[in-house]
């Protein structure tokens, strides 16, 4: 399970009796980091973040027959970086077509801000960044 304290304590009352005998163990951000740097590896918050969820995503069989130690919470962060870098081959059309629609629904999300006197959030400017970049470098 993967959450506050709050949410997995409703999570826990909903799944458990009242006398039903547990055990618990708890990895915090600080316990995750600490098992990656111990490996030589440096996770940022999003890293940690995304490797708490993973691990409290992760199916009760599974936990029970793997378990999760130190050097599984590393390997963890490792496929998490392999799949963040993984790179696919797509046809420049494909790409292309792809980026001019995504751009024109970032630039309508801008509009409807913009008249409802907001300014556009900031991960809106990113992904308009990143798109008007990728285009960029197909059209080079």
């Amino acid at each position: 399970m993967f959450g506050t304290r709050e949410e997995l304590c409703v999570q826990l009352e909903n799944m458990f009796t009242f006398d039903e005998p547990l055990i618990l163990l708890v990895w915090t951000e600080e316990g995750v980091s600490v098992a990656c740097r111990e490996s030589g590896q440096h996770p940022d918050e999003k890293e940690v973040w995304s490797l708490m969820k993973t691990i409290g995503d992760m199916p009760m069989a599974k936990y029970r027959r793997e378990g999760i130690t130190c050097d599984r919470v590393c390997e963890l962060l490792m496929q998490q970086r392999e799949e963040e870098n993984r790179q696919v081959s797509v046809t420049a059309t494909l790409l292309s077509r792809v980026l001019k629609r995504y751009a024109s629904d970032l630039e309508n999300r801008v509009g409807h801000a913009w008249e409802a006197g907001r300014q556009e959030p900031e991960s809106l400017r990113d992904a308009l960044r990143d798109v008007h970049s990728l285009q960029d470098q197909l059209a080079a």
